[in-house]
């Protein structure tokens, strides 16, 4: 009878070790858990734990018995995915631990599909317990040693919204057979592992917003199919599944696998954690043999999205260096005036601004080709030169009596409101169509132009400014918006500023 109980063992070590040689133990929930083939398949759209445990032909002692644990994921807006994955495999006096890490990536290939290519490396290590068993027999002595070799495997998976995915695995890339198998000539093509399935069903959407697992339910269909070929050079095995979801939270199954017959499961799930079971009666295959696999399956966080395009080109590096500070400027002595010349002054406005920055993406729509624009005109009078000035010296005061950064005081005079429409005139920097912010009018552009320099150093870097043919007047703006209520908008968010309480709307037309 022990002899008997011996040859037992010696022939469940044989078909064991070849599955072991093959790299890829059989699971029932294959369907469940496409990473524990196909190292392609670790790009989930949840962080997703999976844990499995498989007793096969129950009752028999020295059975083999399979454990496994999964970790994977997608990383979230990217297009790669990692995974672990550890696995202990016991059968008669051999055991096996496989860990592996694995690497995936995923191009997408149109709107609706997407390859993705996965790579996995680990070790391998196989023990023996024969000293448990009083044998002397030299061929069940030298069957197996313990031995520590690399372990790798390569896998595709192409996935589907139209619910139709493919797969194919190399579960292995290394030789790392022992003694038994020294005569056998390794090929990476000895094993490969094809996968196919179909599955429109999405269950429910989970009622807690960013942790649920489940998406919103679209043109459900509750049978979902399944099938899978495991290639090897010592024979082949096909096994096909049909699981039929009843609602999102309860399923059955049923599976075909060649010569183990007729294979049923059911499965129950929550939000976040699915337990499932599987059972072999052997009913329909080559041995009536029983076995039991449990599988439960964890989802955590949030639904990781798959980056659908390239990211844009890093831009170059700005510098950015603070603001310098306004230190205010004595004005020149203005020399006394020619009692025998009798110049007209003009008037102008005080030049306003805000400190609040404005974002404004369009550039001004006018430009600037005339090289003597950036000068005042030669022609101008004494007198005329003389009124630049004067107006040179109240910008200056008026800068400086705000360069201490008192920018952003509550002002308590009344708003003003003041919209002037004008027409639109035909000087080569003239103000284009639109209605502005204005913040000051001068006579001299160049006085326009050093009080937008002024600005921008303040950090408003929007602001800018253009000439008014109707008026004669350079105006320096710092809004500027197509449709009258936005400027509007502006205009009172800059007032509330002491020091731009008087900015102003100017809408010129056509």
């Amino acid at each position: 009878m022990r002899f008997c109980w011996l040859f037992l063992l010696f022939l469940v070590t044989l078909c064991s070790y070849e599955t072991c040689a093959q790299n890829y133990p059989t699971y029932d929930g294959y369907f469940l858990n496409p990473f524990i083939y196909n190292p392609a398949a670790a790009a989930t759209d949840q962080l997703q734990i999976n844990a499995s445990y498989r007793r096969q032909w129950f009752g028999i002692p020295g059975a083999p018995s399979i454990s496994s644990l999964t970790v994977n994921s997608l990383l979230d807006k990217r297009r790669v995915g990692l995974g672990f994955k550890v696995s202990t495999f016991s059968r008669g006096f051999l055991n096996s631990t496989d860990a592996s890490i694995s690497y995936a990536y995923g191009i997408p290939l149109s709107k609706v599909s997407r390859l993705f290519f996965g790579l996995s490396g680990g070790v391998l290590s196989n023990t023996d317990n024969l000293g448990e068993i009083a044998v002397s027999d030299p061929a069940l002595s030298n069957l197996a040693t313990n031995s520590i070799s690399p372990n790798a495997s390569f896998g595709m998976l192409f996935k589907n919204t139209n619910g139709l995915n493919l797969g194919f695995t190399l579960p292995k890339l290394f030789n790392n057979l022992t003694s038994l198998d020294a005569n056998y000539s390794f090929s990476y093509f000895d094993n490969m592992i094809f996968t196919a399935s179909f599955s429109k069903w999405e269950p429910q959407q989970s009622s807690k917003k960013g942790k649920g697992r489940y998406r919103k339910k679209n043109t459900n269909v509750p049978l979902e199919l399944f099938t899978i070929y495991r290639y090897s050079s010592y024979g082949g095995m096909f096994e096909g599944t049909g699981k039929l979801n009843f609602n999102s939270n309860i399923w059955l199954s049923a599976t075909y696998r060649q010569y183990a017959g007729v294979i049923p499961g059911i499965g129950f799930n929550t939000e976040s954690v699915s337990f499932s079971y599987f059972y072999e009666p052997g009913l329909g295959g080559d041995l009536p043999l029983k076995t039991h696999e449990f599988l439960l399956s964890i989802h955590l966080g949030k639904i990781k999205k798959f980056r659908e395009k390239a990211p844009p080109p890093p831009a170059a590096k700005k510098t950015t260096t603070p603001p310098p500070k306004v230190v205010a400027k004595k004005p020149d002595p203005v020399k006394k005036p020619d009692p025998v010349k009798k110049v007209e002054e003009k008037k102008t406005e005080p030049a306003v601004t805000t400190p609040v920055v404005v974002d404004v993406s369009h550039q001004p729509r006018f430009k600037r080709t005339d090289p003597m624009s950036k000068i005042d005109n030669p022609s101008d009078s004494a007198a005329t030169k003389k009124a630049h000035a004067e107006e040179r010296k109240e910008l200056e005061k008026h800068i400086e009596e705000h360069a201490e950064g008192k920018h952003d005081d509550t002002h308590s005079e009344p708003v003003n409101e003041r919209h002037d429409f004008v027409k639109r005139g035909t000087h080569h920097e003239e103000l284009e169509v639109g209605t502005y912010v204005i913040a000051g009018a001068f006579q001299s552009r160049a006085n326009a132009e050093h009080y937008v320099k002024t600005l921008k150093s303040l950090g408003y870097k929007d602001a800018d400014f253009g000439h008014l043919s109707v008026r004669n007047l350079w105006y320096v703006f710092i809004a500027e918006e197509a449709e009258i209520p936005k400027a509007q908008v502006q205009r009172n968010k800059l007032q509330k500023n002491r020091i731009f309480k008087d900015v102003w709307l100017l809408t010129v037309q056509e």
